[in-house]
């Protein structure tokens, strides 16, 4: 609330208030309090530092003294006032007295009455009084002289009068309305100051990020939300004005804030939390005043940045898919979904082996979505689907410059982008070998170098990759790096083809029918138990892929569900599977299946661990978790000597 406090004696209080009274429209809730003098000297801590306090000069010295706060206006008598209550009382009387509070109002070492006797050719004496009573014993001392016409405050004035002598106010116009001009002045600035205070406030508490601003005794003048609710603060009810060290415990973040000291980017630690913290020193006339220390939450900072480069990356769709979204009841899908749940709970990379159609990414971004990454990008890129030349780019990134065409500003690449995240190489058997020894490189340091950058960046980041191909022959073919291979087949899933678990196929055609041919659903309910013996005899070398393929051909040849009868509807489903074979050649074999994949990898492992053990073969199957006799088995079985 605006309050401007008078201090003085009828009338002087009234003009004032008149003043006051004619600007009051300028300002809103404006309230105006009498003080008398004698009770601000014996409570000053009455007057807060808001208050506006229109008094005489001396008495606005003796608040000085007294270290009252609050903004004090003293009432300075302008000459034009002073010489108009001069010939005002010269009108009465030639004989006239000056009565001021505490000491004489004309000093004799500047400029005394007998100047002012000769100069006007009056009368002038001076007295001064410290009390109210005192001002009374003056008053009475002088009503003796009838002729005598004193001039002063409207205390004194009013106390001559009723001494029955004629009393001059020497307050005038030009005074008063000077002292309410400033009064209203310092209103006006102070109406400036809260606002730009309060758009200072919500700019801090716009701001994410958290806002402390200490003075130069590490007292705290503001904290915005951000701060209280990063600092665990939200019991305390104002830490306006407290000790920073009587709000945090003792800490590495409490320390940066009482040395006052400029921090750039410094990550500091505080309870179970990391900040970044920035610090900003004020100074005031060349004179430290505080500082104002912004600090951020370092994991809400990394989910920014993901979101910003997802943002940025156009091609960053994310993980759609979770494990309830994989159809199937079989107990070899049972199976792999268990195993595939278990990987999602470590960091561990994984290879998914299986034929064109099976799911391999299906199962990738339910794997992420059920990890403690699932918060974070989820990256899928086709090896085989971007040029030899611009892999590196691609995966890497690359710096402005880097060679011709290179954007500006650079770019990141898809490691980059995925960091605290997964990766999902899908045909990672395509990858050139020079690629593959980069790709290595990457996975053994947890760091990309941009093309054109000497400086590396480090990732955090999950490799998922895929294959439709017999890794092992191609390592024994050359074509792929062994090395690399046990960097990213840590965890092995491999997934059944659609012919090895026909029990699916009636679930997968009736989800498929609803949720993309609803019109469908209740024909195929009517007419499901004749075409499943359809559906289940052929092979589906395609697997879900030429499933789908197939029941979407199948609903295109049909006109009008509703007058479609199952001879019609067993008709179209045979013209839509036949075409496949004219699509497919059937003659065509794997080389080798999922199977015969395991085996050699299992073997592999045998074979890597007897060469760590020497040959030694009971070390070895120690190591491996199996006994002496599984060893032995498994090493004939292969051939292996």
């Amino acid at each position: 609330m605006l309050k401007i406090l008078v201090s003085g004696s009828y009338p002087l209080v009234d003009y004032i208030k008149q003043e006051i009274q004619k600007r009051r429209d300028t300002i809103k809730e404006l309230t105006i309090q009498e003080l008398e003098a004698q009770h601000i000297l014996k409570h000053p801590q009455y007057i807060n530092s808001e208050d506006i306090l229109i008094c005489g000069v001396v008495m606005a010295e003796r608040l000085k003294s007294l270290n009252v706060r609050g903004h004090i206006i003293p009432l300075r008598l302008q000459t034009k006032d002073f010489l108009n209550a001069l010939i005002e009382a010269s009108n009465y009387s030639k004989k006239i007295c000056i009565v001021n509070y505490y000491k004489e109002f004309i000093e004799s070492n500047t400029f005394n009455d007998q100047h002012l006797n000769n100069v006007l050719g009056l009368n002038i004496q001076q007295r001064a009084f410290t009390t109210k009573e005192h001002a009374a014993e003056v008053v009475q001392s002088l009503s003796s002289d009838k002729e005598l016409v004193v001039i002063g405050s409207g205390l004194i004035v009013n106390m001559a009068k009723e001494a029955g002598m004629q009393g001059v106010l020497w307050y005038g116009e030009e005074t008063i309305t000077l002292a309410v001009d400033i009064a209203f002045s310092i209103l006006s600035a102070r109406g400036v100051e809260k606002s730009n205070l309060k758009r200072l406030q919500l700019i801090a508490e716009s701001f994410q990020e958290g806002v402390i601003s200490l003075n130069v005794t590490s007292r705290v003048i503001s904290m915005n939300q951000a701060a209280i609710k990063f600092l665990q603060l939200d019991d305390l009810h104002d830490p306006t004005s407290l000790l920073i060290s009587d709000i945090l415990p003792q800490s590495e973040f409490l320390e940066a804030l009482q040395a006052q000291q400029v921090l750039s980017d410094v990550v500091m630690k505080y309870k179970d939390k990391n900040f970044l913290v920035n610090t900003h020193l004020i100074y005031v006339d060349g004179l430290l005043d505080g500082m104002i220390a912004i600090f951020s939450d370092v994991e809400l900072l990394q989910q920014k940045e993901n979101k910003v480069r997802r943002k940025l990356n156009k091609r960053y769709e994310g993980a759609k898919y979770n494990f309830s979204d994989i159809i199937g009841e079989s107990p070899q899908m049972m199976k792999v979904i268990s195993k595939a749940k278990r990987f999602a709970r470590t960091n561990s990379n994984v290879l998914i082996l299986g034929e064109t159609g099976t799911g391999k990414e299906l199962f990738a971004q339910s794997i992420h979505n059920t990890s403690q990454r699932a918060n974070h990008p989820f990256i899928a890129v086709n090896c085989a689907a971007i040029p030899e030349n611009l892999l590196e780019s691609e995966f890497f990134g690359y710096n402005e410059g880097a060679f011709t065409g290179a954007s500006k500003g650079g770019k990141a690449g898809l490691f980059e982008e995925a960091h605290n995240g997964t990766i999902f190489l899908d045909e990672i058997g395509e990858l050139p070998l020079s690629m593959q020894a980069k790709l290595l490189r990457v996975l053994q340091e947890k760091v990309v170098r941009r093309i054109g950058s000497a400086a590396g960046t480090p990732i955090n980041v999950r490799v998922i990759s895929a294959t439709n191909v017999n890794l092992i022959e191609s390592i024994r073919a050359g074509e792929f790096r062994e090395d690399l291979y046990y960097r990213i087949a840590v965890l092995n899933l491999f997934l059944p083809k659609l012919s090895n678990r026909k029990e699916d196929l009636g679930l997968l055609l009736k989800h498929f029918t609803k949720y993309h041919y609803p019109q469908c659903y209740s024909m195929i309910e009517n007419y499901y138990a004749d075409v499943l013996p359809l559906i289940e005899h052929h092979q589906w070398k395609g697997n879900v892929r030429e499933f789908e393929n197939t029941i979407e051909r199948l609903y295109a040849y049909v006109e009008d569900p509703a007058t479609t009868t199952k001879e019609m509807l067993i008709e179209y489903l045979q013209e839509a599977i036949e075409e496949n074979f004219y699509l497919l050649d059937r003659d065509e074999r794997d080389p080798y299946s999922f199977q015969q994949v395991l085996k050699e990898v299992e073997i592999t492992k045998i074979q890597e661990v007897l060469e760590q053990t020497n040959g030694n073969r009971q070390e070895a199957a120690k190591i491996l978790g199996i006994s002496r006799s599984t060893l032995w088995r498994k090493l004939n079985e292969s051939g292996v000597k």
